[in-house]
């Protein structure tokens, strides 16, 4: 195998990788650019960390494998404890048919 070509590529890649528009990339500082440069570097900064909190929520949220199971059995009994003053606020009148509704449906699983 002929290697000779190796250090003229990564010198080629290096110089490269050094020119202006990608030093620091993608966190430069943004002198002398136009506005769509920032504005994707902003979005994609956001597209990154908005996928972290999803796969974050997938993981850890209601449901999620790595969730604690406590949590999940505390969660389940708050909610009966709140549908049984929703009930028992309606049968005292407190609250109208049309509020209950709207609170057992916020309280859907």
């Amino acid at each position: 195998m002929d290697f000779s070509h190796i250090p003229a590529f990564l010198g080629g890649f290096f110089d490269f990788m050094d020119s202006p528009q990608w030093r620091a990339w993608p966190f430069n500082a943004g002198y002398g650019e136009h506005i769509l440069p920032a504005v994707a570097r902003l979005l994609f900064v956001t597209l990154i960390m908005g996928v972290i909190l999803l796969f974050l929520r997938l993981l850890f949220g209601p449901g999620g494998p790595l969730r604690d199971k406590e949590l999940e059995e505390e969660a389940r009994r708050e909610t009966e404890r709140e549908r049984a003053e929703l009930k028992e606020r309606l049968e005292k009148g407190d609250i109208s048919e049309s509020e209950y509704r709207i609170g057992m449906k916020r309280l859907k699983d």
